[in-house]
């Protein structure tokens, strides 16, 4: 919104880095309240009131809502896929191996996103591309503490599970590159966080969180994880996707895990390892090698014009 051109590639850098911090601190806020209150009912809550935010604004601003009723279907499926079943394929598979092995495999959605944007768009496969995501996921290795026989350790229901999230978090992009040639990146944000409350309803009628449970400090989370994470966080990603394109996109969110282990280092006091702040160092070496060699090339360079009109909605 306002007069910022959104379409620009260094400012979607700039929201996407943001976006990385914010999530990562999200987990470290998330901790005391994960006790009490499900996870994903938290998920449901933050996307509902980051819904209400946005469409207060919108309504304030202009009052117009462009929608196309044969959207609805798209709009479900990033909900679907892009938050509910990606959540519950992580946080079941953590229930048959080791959360480093699951957050791991995981990472592996930029390899199958540089799949999926060949099959859909024909996106020519560049081998330093490759090079920096395999670089990525031996930071994210070493940062999480995988050892090889860790690798073993985990049974074939946690690999499924896990790798379940990689193709929603996949999926889920390819819906929300569709729609992004229709709506701006407001208004797309708006509709989606809209689409998951609605899909998420039944879970949370049936886990609403216990009375005792919202207190002051859950207050003060959940404000942050509504302005920070619901509102500022999905539409940097969501304007990234229109951008910067899938792969570039998923890449910053492998750094999400780095930041949020020197989060619990510098908040909660959790210990870390020089073997973590080298694969930290990794990590980030392999997203700027496939930003480099993906994030300004081809088909999304038409997008950015388009991107620029969210500042506008």
């Amino acid at each position: 919104m306002g007069k910022l051109d959104f379409g620009g590639v260094r400012l979607n850098y700039f929201l996407m880095t943001l976006m990385v911090f914010f999530c990562a601190f999200e987990y470290i806020l998330a901790k005391p309240i994960l006790e009490a209150v499900p996870s994903l009912t938290i998920i449901w809550l933050k996307y509902l009131l980051a819904f209400i935010v946005l469409i207060c604004v919108k309504c304030v601003r202009d009052r117009r809502f462009p929608f196309r009723a044969k959207d609805v279907p798209f709009f479900l499926i990033s909900a679907v896929f892009g938050e509910i079943l990606y959540y519950y394929g992580g946080f079941e598979a953590m229930g048959y191996m080791p959360v480093a092995l699951v957050t791991v495999v995981i990472a592996l959605s930029p390899v199958l996103s540089i799949a999926f944007e060949r099959a859909a768009y024909g996106k020519r496969v560049r081998l330093p591309a490759v090079i920096g995501i395999l670089v990525s996921l031996l930071g994210i290795c070493l940062v999480a503490g995988v050892e090889p026989a860790m690798v073993s350790s985990g049974r074939i229901w946690g690999y499924l599970l896990a790798f379940l999230s990689v193709v929603c978090a996949n999926v889920n992009n390819l819906s929300l590159v569709r729609l992004s040639s229709h709506y701006n990146s407001y208004d797309l944000t708006m509709y989606l966080l809209a689409a998951v409350s609605i899909a998420g309803l039944p879970y949370a009628i049936g886990h609403i969180p216990p009375a005792e449970a919202v207190d002051a400090a859950f207050m003060g989370t959940m404000l942050f994880f509504v302005f920070a994470v619901g509102c500022f966080g999905v539409f940097a990603y969501v304007n990234a996707l229109r951008v910067l394109g899938p792969t570039t996109s998923l890449m910053f969110s492998n750094l999400v895990p780095v930041v949020s282990c020197y989060f619990g280092w510098l908040v909660l006091g959790e210990a870390i390892l020089p073997l973590q702040l080298a694969g930290g160092a990794v990590t980030l070496a392999g997203c700027a090698i496939v930003i480099r060699a993906r994030g300004q090339a081809g088909m999304y360079a038409g997008r950015r014009d388009e991107a620029g009109k969210a500042g506008k909605a």
